[in-house]
């Protein structure tokens, strides 16, 4: 595998080292990848690039294939998702693009509430789920600034911009948050979710973390790389999130399960996605041991999530910034 001389996130030359980290278990199919950290810019970055052809082309999960109980959960997590951005909403209806929108959960959640929204989704597949009777535009395309020369996004037309878990999948991020301050309105909002590449989950799974998902994700940021590269492109922070009860509880969860079984998202990938292979039953009996015996980590898993929201070492990092006048 070559080395490589310039840094993907931040395009310093000659400023990275390997961490170490290299394909997640469950994916090694997709071949050989590795993880290299830049002294420059305080992020992570995947070398090499995936092949297109490397990503999932099943739809996601819909709510309504969910149990009740899942269901409401989603529900819950979704207005969690809609009150970090209430603060920042000043008007009765905002424009809101939300970028990698998968289902379209969150998209259709924020358009019941009379907003207007353009769900971003490069898998077509998922355009059924979008609420098109409220309101909600799909557009299946991969998030660059060719969608503004092409005419399907126009600059200064939104007030918010989402990315729940979508920048960590771009090659090129500063182009990405470069093209996104374009579309923004004056002192339009965006905020970004993605795993904390510096935090104590991160470090305690090491290979076996299970937000690390090489080679799906290309980029790992830092508290620290995330706000230096958000400023860089024109941003000035307004808000971060220490703790976050969609993502922390869980990250512990299936990281703790990964550690103790030796295998890589097995719990999950036993639920996600209605997957419609059935590769995750080759995972060892042990690792379907372990997880029969999950329920019993509950209790470690609320005190760890507790401990490192206190200590500010949250398993993801969620980020609102606001887009500096022009």
């Amino acid at each position: 595998m070559p080395i490589p001389t310039t840094c993907r996130i931040c395009h310093s030359s000659n400023r990275a080292h390997d961490t170490g980290l290299r394909t997640c278990q469950d994916i090694r199919s997709l071949g050989d990848y590795a993880v290299y950290y830049c002294e420059a810019c305080f992020n992570g970055f995947t070398v090499p690039d995936i092949l297109p052809t490397h990503y999932e082309l099943a739809p996601d999960a819909p709510a309504e294939s969910l149990s009740s109980a899942a269901d409401t959960l989603l529900q819950w997590f979704i207005q969690r998702r809609i009150n970090k951005l209430a603060p920042f909403l000043h008007i009765p209806a905002v424009t809101l693009l939300d970028i990698g929108s998968g289902a379209c959960a969150f998209a259709n959640a924020f358009a019941q509430r009379g907003h207007f929204v353009t769900a971003l989704e490069p898998n077509e597949k998922n355009m059924k789920f979008a609420d098109t009777g409220r309101g909600v535009k799909f557009v299946s395309e991969m998030f660059s600034e060719e969608l503004i020369k092409r005419g399907i996004l126009r600059p200064s037309s939104f007030d918010v911009v989402t990315m729940w878990h979508s920048l960590e999948h771009t090659s090129d991020p500063e182009a990405v948050l470069r093209a996104i301050h374009l579309l923004l309105k004056p002192v339009g909002i965006l905020l970004i979710s993605v795993p904390n590449f510096g935090g104590a989950l991160a470090e305690f799974g090491g290979n076996l973390w299970t937000y690390l998902d090489v080679p799906h994700h290309l980029c790992h940021f830092t508290p620290q790389g995330l706000t230096l590269l958000t400023e860089r492109t024109g941003f000035s922070p307004c808000r971060s999130y220490r703790f976050s009860i969609e993502y922390d509880p869980f990250g512990w969860y299936q990281t703790l399960l990964n550690v103790i079984g030796r295998s890589h998202n097995y719990f999950y990938n036993s639920r996600k996605k209605l997957r419609q292979d059935e590769s995750y039953l080759r995972y060892p009996r042990w690792t379907k041991l372990v997880t029969a015996l999950g329920p019993l980590l509950l209790p470690v898993v609320v005190t760890i999530s507790l401990v490192t929201a206190l200590i500010n070492s949250p398993a993801c990092i969620e980020l609102v910034v606001r887009k500096e006048s022009e």
